[in-house]
């Protein structure tokens, strides 16, 4: 990963850190690359595993999320391109237990 690709993922895990921080939330980096643990006001926790990545690879991302995700935690995607806009891909099961 070249210099420019490492400081353009810094910035993105950045900008996903203080949106969660804006909602009220709590988030704590963890040691991997754009993994972090976020408490929801429900109790369920989610691993945030984020990407600033202009191909998106999202079955390749997913698993990884899910391999990294400590147990119990929800696994999410949180992923843009340039100029886009942020997106959040998780199981549905894990959807539909966090909005019920």
């Amino acid at each position: 990963m070249s210099i420019s690709e490492r400081r353009k993922g810094l910035r993105g895990q950045q900008e996903v850190q203080r949106i969660v921080r804006d909602a009220g939330l709590t988030i704590r980096k963890l040691g991997g690359e754009g993994d972090a643990l976020v408490d929801t006001a429900s109790g369920r926790r989610l691993h945030l595993e984020t990407k600033r990545q202009e191909r998106v690879r999202l079955p390749e991302w997913l698993r990884q999320a899910a391999e990294e995700a400590p147990k119990g935690a929800v696994p999410v995607v949180v992923f843009r391109q340039s100029g886009g806009a942020w997106y959040a891909v998780l199981p549905f099961d894990d959807l539909v237990r966090l909005v019920s």
